[in-house]
Formats: C-alpha cells, sequence, structure tokens
C-alpha cells in the first residue's frame, strides 16, 4: 500500500509542478501577447521606432529579437525611403519645366507644381493616382499626351494655345528594369518656351528687316556708281546731282548702322559706367544740337524743367538719345511754323519726360506698332525725312533699361504726346 501511496504522491507532485510551469508560463505568454498587441498597434501608427522587450529567454526571447531587428530594418528602410522621396520631391520642385509621370494606362505617378500650373488642375496636391482625364483642364496638353501614351519612341511636339502661350511637349517611354521591350509608362516634360518663340520670331524679322533696309541705299549708291563709271562724260550738274544721292545714301546707310550697333549695345546690357545725370544739362546739350533745325522749319521749342537740379543714376550717352530721338521725331514730323514743348516734373516718386507737338500724329491703329524695329506709319516720309525706323525702339529699350515706361497720345492731324516716365531711385 505505501509503494502506490508515493507514486500517488509523486504523480500529485509532478502534476502540482507542471502545472505551475504551465500558469508561468501561461502568464508569460499573455503578458508577452499584451505587449505584442501593444507595440503592434503603436507600429500601426506608424511609430517604427517600437521595441519588444527582448530580455525575455528562449524562443519567445528569440521572437522579440526577431521582431526588434524587424522593425529596425524596417525603420531605416522607411527612412531612406523618405528621404529619396525628400531629394526626388525637392528636384521636382526645383525644374523650371512641368514634369508629368504617367503609367500606361494614363494614371498619375508624379507631377510638380509648374505643371499643375500648365495643364490648370482643379485638385491641386491630389493628382497622384488621378487619371490625366480627370486632372488635365488644357485640351491641347491633354490630347498631345494621349496620342503618345505607350509610345516606344522619344517623341517631342510644340503647341501653340489659344492664348499665344506655347509649349514644348516631350514624352519619353519609361522602360521596365533590364528591359527594351516592355514600357511601364512615360515622362512627360513640359516647357514654356512662348519667350525663346517670340524672340527667334523678332530675330528673324530683324533680319529680314535689317537686310531689306541696307539692301536699299546700297542698290542705289551701287546704280549711280555704275552710272558714272560709264558714263565719263556727263555733264557736270548731272554728276554732282548723282554725287549727292551717292552721298545721301551713305549717309543714311552710316546712320543705320550707327541705330544698329546702338540698339544691339543696350540689349546686350553691357556694363557700362553709370553716373549721376542732370537731366537738365543733357536736354541743354540737346537743345543746342537741334535748335538750328526747328529754326530752318520755323518751329518754336518751349520747355519747362519743374526741377533744373533733378538727377539720375544713369548713362548719359543713353539719356542724350532719348532726348535727341523723341525731340528729333517731333521736328521731323511737325509742319513748318509749329511747335515742340518739352515738360519735365516728379511726381510719386517717378520722373515724368514728356515731349509734345502739333505735327502729323499717329493713327490709333498704329500707336501699339510704332516701338517696334522698322516699323514707319508712313514709309515714304519716314524715308524721306531720314529716318530709320529704329528710333522708337532706340528709346524704348532705353527706357526700359533705366527700369521705366514710355507711352504715347496722339490724334491724326493734331499731334503727339511722348512721354516717358523713370523711377527716382533705380535699383
Amino acid at each position: 500500500m505505501e509503494p502506490i501511496n508515493s507514486i500517488y504522491f509523486f504523480i500529485m507532485l509532478l502534476a502540482c509542478s507542471v502545472a505551475i510551469l504551465l500558469y508561468r508560463y501561461t502568464i508569460t505568454l499573455r503578458r508577452f501577447l499584451k505587449s505584442f498587441i501593444k507595440i503592434s498597434k503603436k507600429v500601426s501608427n506608424k511609430e517604427f521606432h517600437s521595441r519588444l522587450d527582448n530580455s525575455i529567454k528562449g524562443e519567445l526571447g528569440e521572437l522579440s529579437r526577431n521582431f526588434n531587428f524587424m522593425m529596425e530594418t524596417m525603420e531605416n528602410t522607411i527612412e531612406e525611403v523618405e528621404y529619396k522621396h525628400l531629394q526626388l520631391t525637392s528636384v521636382l520642385k526645383s525644374i523650371s519645366h512641368g514634369i508629368l509621370v504617367i503609367d500606361i494606362d494614363g494614371n498619375i505617378i508624379l507631377i510638380n507644381d509648374e505643371a499643375r500650373k500648365m495643364i490648370k488642375s482643379k485638385c491641386i496636391g491630389k493628382e497622384e493616382g488621378k487619371n490625366i482625364k480627370q486632372v488635365i483642364h488644357v485640351e491641347k496638353i491633354l490630347n498631345g499626351i494621349e496620342k503618345y501614351i505607350g509610345s516606344k519612341e522619344n517623341n517631342c511636339e510644340k503647341l501653340k494655345l489659344e492664348d499665344e502661350t506655347v509649349y514644348k511637349l516631350k514624352i519619353d517611354p519609361v522602360y521596365l528594369q533590364n528591359s527594351k521591350n516592355a514600357i511601364i509608362g512615360s515622362i512627360i516634360n513640359i516647357e514654356n518656351i512662348t519667350e525663346i518663340v517670340k524672340l527667334e520670331n523678332m530675330r528673324r524679322d530683324f533680319v529680314a528687316n535689317v537686310s531689306h533696309e541696307l539692301k536699299t541705299p546700297l542698290t542705289s549708291i551701287n546704280g549711280f556708281v555704275e552710272t558714272l563709271i560709264i558714263n565719263e562724260d556727263l555733264p557736270s550738274d548731272k554728276r554732282n546731282r548723282f554725287l549727292a544721292i551717292i552721298q545721301k545714301e551713305s549717309d543714311r546707310l552710316k546712320r543705320l548702322i550707327e541705330d544698329i550697333l546702338l540698339l544691339s549695345s543696350i540689349e546686350s546690357k553691357n556694363n557700362l559706367v553709370t553716373e549721376n545725370v542732370l537731366l537738365y544739362n543733357i536736354f541743354k546739350e540737346v537743345y543746342e544740337m537741334i535748335s538750328y533745325i526747328a529754326s530752318s522749319k520755323h518751329i518754336k521749342i518751349y520747355y519747362n524743367f519743374e526741377d533744373e537740379n533733378v538727377a539720375i543714376q544713369a548713362y548719359g550717352d543713353y539719356i542724350k538719345q532719348l532726348f535727341l530721338n523723341l525731340i528729333d521725331n517731333a521736328i521731323k514730323y511737325t509742319p513748318e511754323g509749329g511747335t515742340v514743348i518739352i515738360n519735365q516734373f516728379t511726381r510719386n516718386n517717378e520722373i515724368t519726360i514728356e515731349v509734345i507737338d502739333n505735327g502729323v500724329g499717329i493713327p490709333k491703329e498704329d500707336q501699339d506698332k510704332i516701338f517696334q524695329r522698322f516699323y514707319r506709319v508712313d514709309k515714304a516720309r519716314s524715308r524721306s525725312v531720314g529716318g530709320t525706323g529704329l528710333g522708337l525702339a532706340i528709346t524704348k529699350h532705353i527706357v526700359n533699361s533705366l527700369q521705366g515706361n514710355i507711352s504715347v497720345e496722339s490724334k491724326l492731324g493734331e499731334g503727339s504726346k511722348f512721354i516717358v516716365t523713370i523711377p527716382t531711385k533705380i535699383s
């Protein structure tokens, strides 16, 4: 009987020990699960720095260490991805062109602020994931992109919108890594080339106009020279008349070349030495130069300078050219016995110069064009008075270089008023 009791006692003792061990393990496991649930919730809230207690021994301890290592790796990877995304975003923001990245179905993957403006997006900041048809509200851009979706070639197209804006649309395919056949999307580069196109058109027109303007006097000079060479026995009066025409055309050619060089110099913005220029002193120099021309046409010049000591920081020769062009034009296009008035005053931190005449005037439809190079309201009259067609273009460039503005008020047959405003302080 006694051995049986000993066996029962041993079994009971063993059962109690197992029960105690199971109880302790259950408590440990329960604590671990509670801790794991708590940490997992933090991870769900993007608190990737959270870690399990790795002081636990055994398999749970190994699980904790593996979990912590996994979280550390994940945290480092996410930080690296976020840093690269920040770099990419910064690069996209700094690019002056519009950049748009789409997948093969036309869904937006990446877009920068410049592209948002160009496509007139109405869902600012929420474009990613949406189809281009939902986001792009400029029909020509949308049609241009849709035309080349899925294309394996680099494509480029120039788009001119209704408001005269010109875009250069460049679409490049994006291939799956290490593959030249599987296309996964496209990178779209939208560049505003409006100013470039305008400058190119201006350059082309300028070259054409210069060629024409140079050809006319050269043809005339060449013709009369040939006539003089062939006809050695020409009467002296006719020979002198031909020579006078050659001299006149040579002078015109010289003026034209000088004006072209001056215009080029102003546009190139050479580092000219500026000085404190007294407007009244410069005007008086010009007045002395042109007063005899006015006298020959019996034109009276009146001037009124509110402050004869007013000065601006500028290149003196440019100011002289400004006065000379405006006053000379007023005299040229004013009939005999007319008047030319020059006013100067300062208002609201701006110096205003007015040149007023009672001459032929400028038609309303031409007033916006007279500052263009080689534009003449009356070509025959302009050439007869010795105009090159560059005077007002030069004047406008000079005023622009002084951060000012020039405008005209005129009525046909009644005269014109040219108004120049220049800030008192030029930055």
